[in-house]
Formats: structure tokens, sequence, C-alpha cells
């Protein structure tokens, strides 16, 4: 018997030991070669059968109907709203794309399959879809692919590949308006800003939003040039118009690029402007002025004794720096007194200053189309300590679009208008205050300007008005003098005919060489605010005025009021 593998392979004997059991006589003198000869025909074969299989393969793949994200629009009744902006620049779109699955019961080497895939998709777990794929299961690997994902998937040359088509959202102004609209999430549609209005409200087709695109980058790139500039942890800032509450502008920082909001951290996909609270300090300062003015406690020459220390329990409130003896409203106004302010406060009284807070939307969840809007934190009982210290914005807690809605009515004419984002909503507006206490609010708060803490906002031949809020932010056991410092400004222009109201703010910024060391909202703040108005007011159609048109302005509706005496120090006791 010849035994195979011991020694040469001889086929010939191998094949004549086989006919020999079989009972038959070789028939056949089949040399070496001619088995070499068959054996390569039956490679070739094999060969020409895989290629096949793989041409097969390769043509499915590439044969699906998903175009690159360059492609088609996605149209139809189900299909998300194109979102646009005020001038119908586009800030979101679907258009038809493609995802990627992987049917077990077709892959051959699942080990291979999932360690291929998990090159091109690293956050893909290679062993859980082993697992997945030796129980025969169709799996989907991703729900939105890119044209390279998909190229490097087809290039890996593994059975059982399909690409799903699917919606695919994309936002072409990259992170321009990264907050304000939002993002999607594949299968559950928005989940916040705008998107997950339109998602609530199933809107379809192209929605035309209040935003501007030139306003919300001029805005977007002065907002950072100032936290790189001044050190800021982050910086955010809207833009309104006061009449209609259109909301042209609305910007936080950092940001995110929401055509990949998972690369980028929870941090800053968080909008601050609706979905966070501050104690915005001294911008509270305008409202509690302009609830004395409503009320008629004050007049804007009022005279209030503002000696240092004002005391309240156990708490005595002082000013940044000695003011004088004697200030006028106004002045109170203008140099950002503490003291002045918590003697109006005093005078007016919780139940009307409380009341005036309700009345410019400060004391309830703001409703507009954005779902992150937070209530405010109120303090849990109105003494004296807190009433003072709500009145120059400490120890009340708002969201910074709860109070450029706020300074909005105060200088508008009265009219509380809840901003809007979608140029098809009403205009929901209400009288809060009277013209004449709107129309003397511009005026005081013109001073701000001229001769108080806000000089550096002024923007020539826009007449701007507005107010420094510089606040303590909290921290571990209270405030410290050398604590961090919230810095904002808000004002609105042209001052003497609102058109539009804006807000800056930078949360925690440095001083600088340039600002003396200061980090306060005057140094910091309101130079970002003049800027800011030098660049949008022409892009918004806004001209600078002579100063006589200014001055006609600011006198038109002046309210003349009877006297009001001298507020006494501390309690304001026998003021009236």
């Amino acid at each position: 018997m010849t035994t195979i593998g011991a020694g040469r392979f001889d086929v010939e004997v191998v094949y004549d030991e086989l006919k020999t059991r079989a009972g038959e006589a070789p028939v056949r003198d089949l040399s070496e070669d001619s088995i070499r000869r068959r054996l390569r025909l039956c490679g070739f074969g094999l060969a020409a059968a895989f290629a096949a299989l793989g041409i097969k393969t390769v043509d499915l793949a590439l044969n699906t109907p998903a175009p690159t994200y360059a492609g088609r629009s996605v149209a139809g009744a189900d299909a998300p709203p194109r979102l646009e902006d005020s001038q119908g620049r586009s800030l979101a779109v679907s258009i038809a794309g493609f995802g990627l699955a992987i049917d077990g019961r077709d892959v051959w080497d699942t080990e291979e399959a999932a360690e291929g895939l998990a090159t091109i998709f690293p956050k893909l777990d290679p062993g859980k879809l082993r697992v997945k794929l030796d129980a025969q299961q169709r799996v989907i690997v991703d729900h939105v692919i890119s044209e390279d994902q998909r190229r490097a998937a087809i290039a890996l040359g593994l059975p059982g590949l399909s690409f799903p088509p699917t919606e695919v959202r994309r936002y072409p102004q990259g992170r321009l308006f990264s907050h304000v609209v939002g993002y999607q999430i594949p299968g559950r549609g928005g989940v916040t800003g705008l998107e997950a209005a339109a998602t609530a409200r199933e809107l379809s087709g192209p929605q035309r939003t209040t935003l501007n695109v030139t306003a919300q980058t001029i805005l977007l790139s002065e907002l950072s040039l100032a936290m790189e500039t001044f050190s800021a942890k982050a910086a955010w800032g809207m833009l309104m118009h006061v009449h209609d509450g259109s909301v042209a502008a609305m910007v936080s920082l950092p940001d995110f690029d929401p055509n990949v909001p998972g690369q980028s951290p929870a941090n800053a996909r968080r909008n601050r402007l609706a979905s966070d609270t501050y104690e915005l300090g001294s911008a509270f300062k305008a409202l509690t002025v302009a609830a004395a003015l409503e009320h008629n406690i004050a007049q804007l020459e009022t005279p209030v004794n503002v000696t240092s220390p004002l005391q309240v329990g156990d708490w005595a409130i002082e000013d940044y720096s000695i003011k004088g003896p004697v200030l006028s409203v106004e002045e109170i106004l203008a140099v950002s007194s503490n003291i002045g302010t918590g003697q109006l406060a005093l005078v007016l009284g919780a139940e009307k200053f409380v009341a005036t807070m309700a009345a410019l939307g400060l004391t309830e969840r703001l409703e507009t189309a954005l779902p992150e809007s937070r209530a405010p934190l109120l303090p849990q009982q109105w003494g004296e300590a807190e009433l003072v210290t709500s009145s120059y914005g400490h120890g009340i807690a708002v969201s910074p679009i709860h109070l450029t809605a706020a300074f909005a009515a105060t200088v508008n004419g009265g009219v509380y208008v809840t901003p809007r984002f979608f140029a098809d909503d009403p205009v929901e507006g209400r009288q809060v205050l009277s013209p004449e206490t709107s129309a003397e609010m511009r005026r005081g708060l013109r001073a701000v300007i001229t001769k108080g803490t806000g000089g550096n906002a002024e923007a020539e031949g826009f007449y701007v008005i507005g107010k420094t809020a510089t606040a303590d932010k909290p921290v571990a056991g209270g405030y410290r003098d050398d604590g961090p410092l919230l810095s904002s400004f808000i004002g609105a222009f042209p001052g003497y005919n609102p058109e539009y109201v804006l807000l800056i703010s930078l949360d925690e910024p440095q001083g600088t060489a340039e600002t003396y060391g200061y980090a306060t909202a005057g140094w910091t703040a309101a130079p970002v605010f003049r800027r800011s108005v030098e660049r949008l007011a022409p892009a918004l159609g806004i001209m600078p005025a002579r100063e006589d048109m200014a001055a006609d302005g600011f006198l038109e509706v002046m309210r003349r009021r009877t006297p009001v005496p001298q507020l006494a120090h501390g309690r304001g006791e026998g003021a009236l």
C-alpha cells in the first residue's frame, strides 16, 4: 500500500491504487502535468466565482439610492421644515442621506466584520457587534454616515452591508446659530432651540425666522473677540426689536457645531441666554427707577440722601465708591448707587416693587419658542433686606432673555412684548408702564452714557442709552470682594427713538492693562456694546442722526410731575 506523505506525492501511483481497490484495472495513464493543469482550471473557476460575487456586492452597494450630503433636498409633508433667516437664507435643511446596517445572516466571519467596521467607526464596540452578528441579527451601525465612511465600508468587501436611505439634517451656517436654532437627533426630531419648537409644532415647509445672518455674524465676532481679550469663562448677547419682539441675533459662547453636536461637551451646548439664570446686578436699578417713576414715588430730579452706609437689619449697604451726600434719581442711575436705589425700593415698598417686576415678566417662566426657558429664582420672602438687594440685582436671578424683554418695555413706550423667533408668530404686547415713564427712563439712561458709568458704550451718532451691570457671582460661603464677576451692558439704539435693545455679558472677565486691571462692566462689556452698535446699526438700516434730532426725541414726551420731597436716609420715613 502506498502511503501518502511518505516521500513524494506520486499522483499516478495513488490513482492506480484507488482503481485497483475498486476492482478495476487502470485504464488511463495520467501524467503529473495533466493533473496540475486540471487543478489550475479548478482554481481559476473558484477565483472567477468569488470575483463575480464581489462585483455583485459592490454593485449593490454603489447602486443603493443614497446621494451625498450635497444631494437633493427632502420634500413632503413629513419632512422637517426648512428654517430660514429673515432674508430667506438657509439655517436648517433636510436632504436625502444614508445610514449603515449589516445583516448577521450574511456575514461569513463575524470577527473580521466587527473589527473592520470599528476601524471606520471608532465609537463602535466590536465585541458587542460580534455578539449580535453571531446571533444573526441585523444591526444598525449608524443612522447617518458620511460619503467617506460609506466608501470605506464598501472597501472592506464585507457581505451583508446595506445603506438604508434616511433624512440628514444639515446646518449650512455651522456654529453661527448653534444654540438658537438647535439641532435634531435622528429618530427623535428637534431636541433644542427652534428645531425642538418646529418638531413640537409639527411644522413643515419653509419657515421664516426673525433671525438675521448679518446681525448674528457681527454679534458673534464681537463677543468672541471680547471673550478672548478678557479671558472670560463664557459670553453671550442678544439683539431684539423693541416694538415687535423679533429676535435678530442670539449668541452664547462657548458654542458647538450642530452638524456634529456630539463632538462638543454638554457645557458648550447650553444656551446661557435661555437655560440659565443669573444675578444680573445693576441692570435692575433701571427697573427699580422705572417702578419709582411709574408709582410717582420720585422724579428724575428728586434728590436722595446717599450717605453711606444704608443699614438694613444686620446688613450695611454700601456703594462701590463714594458718590456724594445727595444725588438726584438720574444721578443714582448714572453712577449706579446701591444706596440710592435701595432707598427708592424702601419707599416704593415690596408690594409695588414685586408688582412692577411681575408686569415686566420677571417673576415667571418666559414662554417663547425656545424650550430651554427657565423660571426666575426669587426670594422666598420679601423683607427689607430682600427688597433692597433685589432692587440692585442681587438675591434675584433671571435669565438674560428675561432681562432683555423687561428692558425693552422700559424704553419702548412701556409695552411689554414677548420675544419672538418665528416670523409668523403673533406679536404679543401689553402696556405695563406709561409712555411718560418710558420717555423719562430714556432720558435717565442717556445720562448713564454722558455722565456715568457707561461712557465707553457711546456710539457716535446713535445716542445710545443703557445701563452697566457688574454683579458679584456667589461662591461657596457667599460673596467675596475679590470674587468672580459677571459684567454686562444692556442698552438700546438709537436712544432717542429706540428700535433695538442689545444685551452684552461677559462671565468672569479678567482685567487687562488697557482697562487698568478693572473687569467691571464699564471697562469690559460697554466697549463691546459700542463696537457692536457701530456695526449693527448700518447693517439694520439705522443711520447716525443729527444732534438736534436726537434732542427733540429725548424731550418730546417728557412728563412733568409735582416735585417730591428729598428722601430721608435709611428707611425713607417721612419722605412722602
